[in-house]
């Protein structure tokens, strides 16, 4: 089955969407990011064709020290 869309159509589907070339991973492009075409799952950037460890390394360590990790320890353990 075929479906035809017109420009404006897909435009409205499709806008904003990125999918990575690689992992076949998908997401919205944000406005503010810095690197709106690199897949945070495998670091493939979609736009320069190539791999880009460093800035997916800054991505996880940003997103990971935005939460603080509340940790208790219990007596059991501290002994």
């Amino acid at each position: 089955m075929k479906i035809i869309l017109s420009e404006k159509q897909a435009e409205r589907i499709f806008k904003d969407k990125v999918t990575c070339d690689k992992c076949e991973h998908f997401w919205d492009v944000e406005n503010n990011d810095k690197h709106p075409y690199l897949c945070h799952d495998c670091g493939w950037d979609s736009k320069k064709k190539n791999y880009n460890q460093k800035e997916l390394f800054n991505f996880w360590k940003k997103e990971l020290t935005k939460k603080e990790i509340d940790e208790k320890w219990s007596e059991k353990y501290k002994k």
